[in-house]
């Protein structure tokens, strides 16, 4: 994510007061629209094993993982936008396997609109069709689902639940990713979702006020969307059915593996596109700012350039970049990618500089979190620095790529820059979100942080930090990366110790 000053999300933790509705046996069955006619694949009665419909979203180089990553949560998920776009019904069912090497009593669910000024209802709760009785925790941002026996390692169970989602129409938590604001409809992490599971136990602390909210395994999911037909809709995956109904459309969209499944709608989206090997990429914005969508494009296509010759080329069929309000500058989802509304107006200027230059420095980063954060994932909320640092130096050698070294010099400057606003402060780049107070987050993580990535490549010589960056991505695809791992690896690639430069720098005394 980018964001302006001071670079973190605020989250409002302002809960809807109407009692933030939830237990099973107290909330309304949300209506499910009926399924369709004709023969668009149907969510629910798709087999769970069956990863057909996402091989049109995979470049043929990527088709193998379709047999492998046997213990992937599937998501199978239905909703109903209402027609004024300020609220949704859904049905959501999901194969849960354990990959741990313990037994585990409980799931959960997060249930991040409750933190961001809206209000989600759950019901209807089934485990393997025994109605169970869940409750709320972490401000209600988390939902707890006991389990009617104990999931061994290795075992799988089906959960199947009802949601309704009211949606807010003023920007609150989480940099106004979620809502109804400027004639757009933006769903950030709107359905409920199985957070990591790791040494940690559950993720499901409530997050600070600095930097992204999730902690996410690689999914699939297949999602079908029945919304007013004026609409553009633009979401993760590849859309693989489509059925029109009068003032109606249902929509099916397939995407994974994805660390998540995002949604944007508006009924005055104009496209362009460019076509990159075998990725098209769609940038979408107002009519008015079609220039911006162009610019968006051709920035997007650099990107794609870069960063698949450098570690491994983009895995989707599809590229979307959307225009979205958002109080930040992007936000980056897999296979796609929001850029705030601001930046495609040619004659504004964005933090004393043109919009058109934030623009760009903005797309490259949010692109290069495809492959860092999204293929290769890790602890945002713990570990920030290992996706939003190492994206930072990315679009350093975007910069280099696309133009020389001089381009990239300048671009490394604004790191120096952010990191003065503490006047370089030797914070650790390695806390997690929470530990940063202030501005010390944006200063740290997106300053400190990418210089120290540089240093590591000047320790390591650029050349073997290059094999290094590379390996590191294509060891830990679909998998999430960490600090000891990140440091391990590199230590082979150099045959050296830097413990010292990772004590630092990363970790602190």
């Amino acid at each position: 994510m980018i964001s302006p000053r001071p670079f973190r999300r605020t989250i409002f933790l302002v809960i809807a007061s109407i009692g933030l509705l939830l237990a099973a046996c107290q909330s309304p069955t949300p209506t499910i629209a009926p399924a369709p006619t004709s023969d668009s694949p149907q969510p629910f009665d798709v087999a769970w094993d069956d990863r057909s419909l996402f091989s049109e979203g995979l470049i043929s180089s990527e088709q193998g993982v379709l047999a492998e990553l046997h213990e992937a949560t599937v998501y199978h998920i239905d909703i109903n936008i209402a027609d004024d776009l300020l609220s949704l019904e859904g049905r959501q069912e999901l194969r849960y396997t354990n990959a741990e090497e313990e037994p585990l009593v409980e799931l959960y669910f997060r249930i991040f609109p409750n933190l961001m000024g809206g209000a989600v209802t759950v019901a209807g709760v089934r485990v393997d069709g025994q109605e169970v009785t869940p409750s709320l925790e972490s401000a209600d941002s988390a939902l707890r689902v006991p389990l009617p026996s104990a999931l061994e390692p290795g075992e799988s169970v089906e959960v199947s639940l009802d949601f309704a989602v009211a949606m807010p129409q003023e920007m609150a938590g989480n940099y106004g990713l979620f809502g109804y604001f400027e004639d757009v409809l933006v769903l950030d992490e709107f359905y409920p979702v199985i957070p990591v599971y790791d040494d940690e136990g559950w993720n499901v602390e409530i997050p600070s006020r600095n930097g992204d909210v999730t902690y996410l395994d690689a999914s699939f999911y297949q999602v079908r969307v029945t919304a007013p037909a004026n609409l553009t809709v633009v979401a993760s995956g590849t859309e693989v059915g489509s059925e029109y109904n009068g003032e109606q459309q249902t929509l099916t969209f397939a995407a994974g593996p994805a660390r998540t499944f995002y949604l944007a709608a508006s009924d005055g989206f104009t496209e362009v596109s460019e076509q990159i090997g075998e990725t098209t990429i769609k940038s979408y914005a107002f009519s008015d700012r079609r220039e911006g969508a162009e610019l968006a494009a051709g920035v997007t296509a650099n990107a794609l350039r870069s960063f698949n010759q450098r570690f491994g080329v983009y895995p989707y069929t599809e590229f979307d970049v959307v225009s979205t309000p958002m109080t930040a500058l992007g936000i980056e989802y897999p296979g796609m990618t929001g850029i705030a509304l601001k930046l495609y107006d040619a004659e504004a200027e964005v933090l004393g500089l043109p919009s058109q230059v934030i623009l760009e420095s903005t797309v490259a980063h949010e692109v290069a979190h495809q492959w860092f954060y999204n293929v290769v994932g890790n602890d945002q909320v713990d570990d920030p620095w290992l996706d939003e640092a190492v994206v930072q130096y990315a679009t350093g050698l975007y910069y280099r790529d696309t133009y020389d070294e001089s381009a990239e010099r300048r671009y490394r400057s604004s790191w120096d820059e952010r990191w003065g606003r503490v006047d370089h402060a030797g914070i650790p780049i390695g806390l997690p979100t929470g530990a940063y107070e202030g501005s010390e987050y944006g200063a740290i993580v997106y300053g400190r942080g990418p210089i120290f990535v540089a240093t590591l490549a000047e320790e390591m010589g650029e050349e073997t930090f290059d094999a290094f960056l590379r390996d590191y991505y294509q060891s830990h695809q679909w998998g999430i990366g960490a600090n000891d791992t990140f440091q391990r690896l590199a230590e082979e690639h150099c045959q050296c110790n830097l413990g010292e430069l990772f004590v630092d720098w990363v970790y602190g005394e």
